[in-house]
């Protein structure tokens, strides 16, 4: 095989700058115009292929798209890359969870929008004069993929249009999307076996039997076994790696090697990406930040020149006939809006919301382009037939979205639907998930670590979540003697078996050093910890305030999670009755949170005390009564903030010149052995301050304190 020469590296370069520059550029034009971007990428291609540039000027693109085979192999390969990519970002956006639950409607929704569309596509398939297929001999095969083209819809673009259009959250877009995504998963499944079909170069039954043995063996292999390897191995990549980035590479390999499992059975690459999305997505360990990266090189660079490539294969001029065309548009989105509509009915909803979601699944978008690609690909598609698909994916676009913000208008929410949104607004206050929860105990603290590690193995005891216990050293050999090895793992190892056997089936041990224990601690805490769990002295007569240290007012300075100060006072653990006194304000409200989910776990008992702060004098008499009826709202809100979590919140106001008193004084008579206390850092000098009213907590109560530091962000 000869290398690439000089000439050809060139024109891959400028073909490559091409689309991608132009897709970019016109994709931002759509965005300022209300459309969805896929639009304007498509149509750079379109205007840079023969439809336009190829038509008008055909010298100047027979220099820019010479017809050299080997660099159309080239773009073809970045192109297929990035519909990989693309696909894995939709197998992450489906959410399994809200299948579940609403599942069974949005399937009443979705079957008939499949079949009505799909029969209506294999009808026209079969009909079509013999000049649209690619092989004539192929009519079955033809009208099978045809159906599966009319039927498909573009989860991507409705999620982008019900963002924009704000309802995401409402019942009626989250029927809609939960439709949409059955719709794709059903015609991603057919997609694979008529790729299969293809491959095998024949429609018979053995064909056909085995190619759907081999997509329910996939399928079957991945939920039962491949989503479990997947979850572990984005849990220990979170946990372990030390690369830069490993947890966008790890979602990249996974999608890969599905790609290939599915490419080398016969079913298509796109197919197994898609199902690796759905693996990944299931993972509590999937952070925001690979998905940004994930979503930067997909939709900043290879999904562009996917869809520019899509638009370049395209001559719109190669439609000869203007009615056949018609037809099969006015095909695709009768048959859907028909197939949605009476669904929609059948399952209860009005007309109008019956109709909206028929708009809101007529969109093709993306998957219709792909669609179209793999037919082309396949050679059930020729050059006429592939235009008209094009066509359709870019005018049910269009039309999508003013469409079905017209319908929605002045839609109310219902009763139910306000009340879930509500119960959200105070789940969205909790500081972490227990799903896929990573914490970080500092093995330093001395005996107040041990409550550090106990609570840290409470709220870390999801299969998924993981409890780092962490040592950090100084790199300077000048440094203070370090404590000896011997004793330095039978302290990682105690604090191992505290968290243990606080419930964390997770538990590791980490050592890291820098130039100094703080500056160790926080290139650990770089790691995306949700949130890090140090035990800390108290000082009795220190000036500079109760807690001791020189490192502990380093790492809340400059942490970005909630930082967890324990002091504990050799109660046994479990502790039984937890005090957590809140402001309402958000800082104290995460302290709450915290010692809520504490009680869910370990059965304890959570007092939520609100105090408000009126010395007692004549001209007060009244206003205490007054404040303590101010109070009863945030005490109303730490009730419902436990419902969902199960946790009856004994809310109690109370009124004072002392808060700090009547806290002590509620721990006292309640007989609490916790007091979780929501904190904001004080500007200080080397030292921690949390304000006169903790401080004064600290050096006079007799149980166990936990301060919960909201990270300044």
């Amino acid at each position: 095989m000869n290398h690439l020469n000089e000439t050809q590296v060139l024109s891959f370069l400028i073909q490559f700058t091409l689309l991608f520059v132009s897709a970019r550029m016109l994709a931002d034009v759509m965005k300022r115009l209300g459309q969805a971007t896929v639009i304007g990428e498509l149509l750079a291609g379109i205007l840079l292929g023969p439809t336009i540039l190829g038509h008008f000027a055909p010298a100047l693109h027979r220099i820019l798209f010479p017809p050299d085979a080997i660099v159309n192999h080239l773009i073809d390969g970045v192109a297929w890359l990035g519909v990989i990519m693309l696909l894995l970002m939709t197998g992450l956006e489906t959410d399994l969870g809200l299948l579940k639950r609403v599942g069974r409607g949005a399937l009443w929704i979705s079957l008939p929008g499949v079949v009505a569309p799909g029969l209506a596509g294999f009808a026209l398939g079969w009909m079509l004069p013999s000049v649209y297929l690619a092989r004539p001999g192929d009519r079955l095969l033809f009208s099978l993929f045809m159906a599966v083209a009319m039927a498909i819809s573009a989860v991507p673009v409705i999620a982008k249009i019900l963002m924009d259009l704000d309802l995401m959250r409402r019942d009626l877009g989250i029927t809609i999307l939960a439709a949409g995504m059955i719709d794709d998963t059903l015609g991603w499944i057919a997609l694979s076996v008529v790729a299969g079909l293809s491959a095998h170069g024949a429609v018979d039954f053995r064909s056909l039997g085995g190619t759907i043995l081999a997509v329910a063996l996939f399928m079957g292999f991945c939920y039962y076994v491949g989503g479990a390897l997947v979850l572990r191995l984005m849990r220990w990549v979170d946990d372990h790696a030390q690369a830069e980035h490993a947890g966008m590479s790890a979602l990249l390999g996974v999608a890969m090697v599905c790609a290939i499992a599915t490419q080398a059975i016969g079913i298509h690459a796109v197919f197994g990406a898609y199902i690796a999305g759905l693996m990944i997505g299931r993972s509590a360990r999937l952070h925001r930040l690979d998905r940004s990266d994930l979503e930067a090189a997909t939709v900043g660079v290879f999904a562009p020149v996917f869809f520019g490539f899509s638009g370049l294969k395209a001559n719109l001029f190669a439609i000869h006939q203007i009615w056949i065309a018609l037809a099969v548009l006015a095909i695709a989105i009768i048959g859907k809006l028909i197939g949605c509509f009476v669904g929609s009915r059948l399952r209860g909803l009005g007309w109008r919301e019956s109709l909206a979601v028929a708009i809101g699944m007529d969109a093709r978008g993306g998957m219709g382009i792909i669609v179209g690609m793999i037919g082309l690909n396949m050679g059930v598609l020729g050059p006429e037939m592939y235009a008209i698909v094009i066509m359709v994916a870019l005018v049910t676009s269009l039309m999508t979205p003013p469409l079905l913000s017209w319908m929605l208008t002045g839609l109310e929410s219902g009763p139910e639907e306000i009340e879930r949104f509500e119960r959200e607004k105070l789940l969205a206050r909790l500081p972490f998930t227990k799903e896929g929860a990573k914490l970080l105990v500092l093995s330093g603290g001395g005996p107040h670590a041990r409550l550090a590690a106990h609570l840290a193995g409470v709220l870390g005891n999801h299969p998924d979540a993981t409890i780092t216990i962490f040592r950090a050293t100084v790199a300077d050999s000048a440094a203070p003697t370090h404590p000896a090895a011997e004793e330095v793992a039978q302290n990682l190892a105690a604090l191992k078996t505290i968290a243990a056997q606080s419930g964390a089936p997770n538990v590791i041990t980490r050592t890291g050093s820098g130039d100094s224990a703080a500056e160790a601690i926080l290139k650990e805490s770089a790691r995306g910890y949700d949130a890090i769990f140090v035990g800390a002295s108290q000082n009795p007569g220190g000036e500079d305030g109760a807690l001791a240290g020189e490192v502990l007012p380093q790492i809340v300075a400059n942490a970005r999670a909630p930082i967890v100060i324990a002091r504990d006072a050799g109660a046994p653990i479990p502790l039984r009755r937890t005090l957590a006194p809140t402001t309402g304000a958000t800082f104290s409200r995460l302290g709450a949170n915290l010692a809520m989910l504490y009680a869910h776990e370990t059965g304890a008992t959570i007092t939520a005390l609100f105090v408000n702060e009126a010395p007692f004098t004549l001209r007060n008499f009244y206003r205490r009564a007054a404040a303590e009826h101010d109070g009863a709202p945030i005490a109303e809100e730490m009730r419902k903030l436990g419902e969902p979590l199960g946790v009856a919140v004994d809310a109690r106001v109370a009124t004072g010149g002392r808060p700090e008193r009547i806290i002590l004084e509620a721990a006292a008579r309640n007989s609490s052995d916790l007091i979780v206390i929501g904190v904001m850092r004080r500007p200080s000098n080397g030292h921690l301050d949390f304000g006169p009213k903790v401080d004064f907590i600290l050096r006079n109560a007799r149980c166990a304190i936990a301060l919960v530091v909201t990270p300044d962000v």
